[in-house]
């Protein structure tokens, strides 16, 4: 919403929270990757062989919910290694320009922001896909299945990226020597970590109050969603130390909601973000701090961005 219609603000919102906004692969409409997920869908759903594409839409409209859900349904499955393969696409109206050009040009709504993500938030995914060729959980994985599960997730992701990648940045040996770990490091930056330091140095230079979160929990789990427990399982009972952190950070995101400033009574007074998202606010139980994002991973972040044209398009 912040980079729909080109980022005009049509005062729909005065603010914007993201956990764990993720930056996916974001063709043009007439891609060769849309087009041909179109046309499988579209053969799933008994209308691949009803001529051109005018009368292809006919049939799809015409036919039953359950059609068109199965169709859904298999489309999906037939891609293997690909966990989210049906997506925004760049269409030149709603979306006009992929996220990291829009966040770049200046294109996107100006209001202040929160967002941040957890320390995990590439743990189980590859775990999920049916191919063993690009499942890193395989005791068999290897450093092919590293790049075939990247690569399912951003079809134009490059071996030559990819060995930059994981000889300059990620290095086996800094993950134990485990393709899982390396993998889920390399997936969890490039989609949600670096995507929310990307948008808050991008609104903070445009002036705007950004507010970035690390959430790091050993006791509740720090992987992808972890941080939602804070807000959505109200009759859960914490430890302590736990109990504190949820309800500081209820009083952050309620009074950012209500004032733009993320304020809790007791707790820790959260400085805005800089330039780079740093600093930021670590969510640990019982021990609330700003910590500043380290260059080491400054700089992963500007290698996966610097690729944008390569992986988004």
């Amino acid at each position: 919403m912040l980079m729909a219609e080109g980022g005009e603000n049509r005062g729909l919102f005065q603010r914007a929270m993201a956990d764990s906004v993720p930056l996916i692969f974001s063709p043009q409409y007439n891609d060769t990757f849309i087009e041909n997920l179109f046309t499988q869908f579209a053969r799933f759903a008994g209308c691949g062989e009803s001529g051109n594409g005018t009368a292809i839409m006919a049939c799809l409209r015409a036919a039953p919910t359950t059609t068109i859900a199965t169709a859904g349904k298999n489309t999906l499955a037939n891609r293997t290694s690909a966990l989210y393969p049906i997506g925004p696409v760049v269409d030149g109206l709603f979306l006009r320009e992929r996220p990291v050009e829009a966040f770049r040009n200046g294109h996107f709504v100006h209001v202040p922001v929160l967002m941040g993500s957890n320390t995990n938030e590439g743990a189980h995914w590859s775990s999920t896909l049916p191919n063993p060729a690009a499942n890193t959980s395989e005791p068999t994985a290897t450093e092919t299945t590293v790049f075939n599960f990247v690569a399912g997730q951003y079809p134009p992701f490059s071996q030559t990226a990819f060995q930059t990648a994981i000889h300059e940045l990620y290095p086996l040996a800094d993950y134990n020597n485990s393709f899982s770990l390396q993998g889920q490091q390399i997936y969890g930056e490039m989609r949600y970590i670096c995507t929310g330091l990307m948008i808050t140095s991008a609104l903070t230079s445009a002036g705007l109050r950004t507010y970035q979160y690390h959430w790091d929990n050993p006791t509740l789990g720090s992987n992808h969603a972890g941080e939602l427990v804070a807000f959505f399982n109200g009759a859960e009972v914490f430890d302590p130390a736990d109990e504190t952190l949820v309800q500081a950070m209820r009083r952050y995101w309620t009074s950012f909601t209500t004032s733009g400033t993320p304020v809790a009574d007791g707790a820790l007074s959260w400085t805005p973000s800089g330039d780079n998202g740093s600093p930021r606010i670590l969510l640990h139980p019982a021990d609330i701090v700003m910590e500043q994002v380290s260059s080491a991973l400054t700089a992963r972040c500007a290698f996966w961005h610097g690729l944008a044209s390569e992986i988004l398009t």
